[in-house]
């Protein structure tokens, strides 16, 4: 069996369309279509995200006459449900309701980690002020009903502007904003109580988890 017959045959033993197969490679639904007509394999790191996600091996694709409905014990025998759909969310400002905030788009997250932060949305991650911790473009996961502590990484905003992720700590006698980035730019930001009349601080959530977007490239 070609790797395009497996393909086809672990999407239909799934109910899934080449569209949905398509978004967890990482790909377009054309792409689907001519692998399973046999006109061109998939790249290994689209199959490798297919193994991921149905929990089986690459070799379950790849090789010849191979069951591709058997997964390893440890993984679910059916992907009914397996994710939920989460708000990203556009630019987020000091003084804006959360709730009047524009929703860019609806992203699949797993269904476990929506089910656990049901109030969260997503922030895509722009600069690199973080990419000790998450990478440039990722998608962050921020909770607001999440108690933010010292040491946790949480979007603020910032006298007004568009809220960024930082370290946050607060203090008796102010806030302090910490960086944790290789780029040497990026430094502390303290924040005084009369700092804070001019640059008001304003917590939008903590930083519960974080995802790749599926258009990544590597």
């Amino acid at each position: 069996m070609s790797i395009g017959k497996n393909i086809k045959k672990l999407r239909e033993i799934h109910n899934l369309s080449q569209k949905e197969l398509a978004e967890i490679a990482g790909v377009s639904d054309k792409a689907v279509s001519t692998w399973e007509n046999g006109l061109k394999d998939p790249r290994m790191g689209a199959i490798q995200k297919i193994a991921d996600h149905f929990g089986i091996l690459k070799s379950d694709i790849i090789e010849e006459k191979v069951d591709t409905s058997q997964t390893r014990p440890h993984s679910p025998k059916t992907i009914d449900g397996h994710s939920k759909k989460m708000p990203l969310l556009g630019a987020i400002s000091a003084g804006v309701p959360l709730e009047m905030v524009v929703v860019k788009e609806w992203i699949n997250v797993p269904r476990e980690i929506a089910d656990q932060y049901p109030h969260a949305f997503l922030v895509k991650v722009d600069g690199d002020s973080m990419n000790k911790i998450i990478p440039p473009n990722a998608l962050a996961l921020i909770d607001p009903t999440q108690e933010v502590k010292n040491g946790d990484i949480a979007a603020v905003a910032v006298n007004g502007y568009d809220a960024t992720l930082k370290r946050f700590f607060k203090f008796q006698d102010g806030i302090t904003l910490e960086p944790e980035s290789y780029n040497p730019k990026h430094k502390t930001q303290y924040y005084d109580a009369k700092s804070q009349e001019y640059n008001p601080i304003h917590l939008k959530g903590k930083l519960v988890w974080y995802m790749a977007p599926l258009n990544i490239k590597f």
